[in-house]
């Protein structure tokens, strides 16, 4: 699916194409929406942003109505009821070339959880630009569920040379959950970003939310301690061509 080299910016408009040398990230768990202030926050949040990531986002006019009517969303679908359907999203500047859902199913609810794959034309290059956006499997105590939803973001991974975000609620409460990403990290040379006051939400001692990038600079990193969600936001500024590797 994802091919290395290929030139899309020869056939995208240019206001199409991501610009390479300042790309603003955000990433956020919304709780479903839950809780007061969420879209205020989220307003403010998104201002500036060229990608927005939400894991439990509601598809929903509350939801949409947040950002500008010249964006792009995509949305992979994960629990539904008789009133809402929760899930992913990824919001964007500018439209995507490719987009891709992987679904994997919660042992203990029977509910899925999606991971939401999108792919963007970058400025001054033919590289692309690849951005996972992933709710992991939550409620089980053992591993297979776990690995096998990894696995199939690896997969997908293997098929592209360029750079990459991968980010989103990993629900890694326990160490051999880390081991497992980071095994990932490893083989497609993701690094962690870190960052200098951290509100990430911690369960067991266990960060859940990261982002991993390859072949992208972080020229200032951030989180956010709000109220209106039971996880904290993360922002990064990113340029392409530079890894810590």
């Amino acid at each position: 699916m994802y091919q290395a080299n290929q030139s899309i910016a020869a056939f995208k408009p240019k206001d199409s194409i991501l610009n390479a040398s300042t790309i603003n990230f955000l990433c956020w768990n919304i709780q479903k929406g839950l809780k007061s202030n969420w879209q205020d926050d989220l307003s403010n949040l998104v201002q500036g942003k060229d990608l927005v990531i939400i894991q439990e986002a509601v598809l929903h006019t509350d939801l949409t109505e947040v950002f500008d009517k010249s964006v792009h969303w995509t949305f992979a679908k994960g629990y539904k009821t008789k009133k809402h359907t929760t899930g992913v999203m990824t919001i964007s500047k500018h439209e995507p070339v490719r987009q891709r859902q992987l679904t994997c199913w919660e042992p203990w609810l029977a509910t899925p959880k999606c991971t939401n794959i999108t792919e963007y034309a970058l400025s001054d290059t033919d590289e692309t630009l690849i951005v996972v956006n992933i709710h992991a499997i939550n409620f089980t105590l053992g591993l297979k569920s776990f690995r096998k939803q990894i696995d199939k973001v690896r997969k997908e991974l293997s098929k592209h040379n360029g750079p990459i975000i991968l980010s989103g609620d990993f629900n890694t409460w326990r160490k051999k959950r880390m081991k497992i990403l980071d095994a990932l990290a490893l083989e497609h040379g993701l690094d962690a970003l870190s960052f200098q006051e951290d509100h990430r939400k911690v369960v067991f001692g266990q960060v859940l939310d990261h982002v991993y990038v390859r072949a992208l600079k972080p020229e200032s990193t951030g989180t956010y301690n709000v109220k209106s969600s039971d996880h904290n936001p993360i922002s990064a500024e990113l340029s392409f061509g530079w890894s810590f590797a």
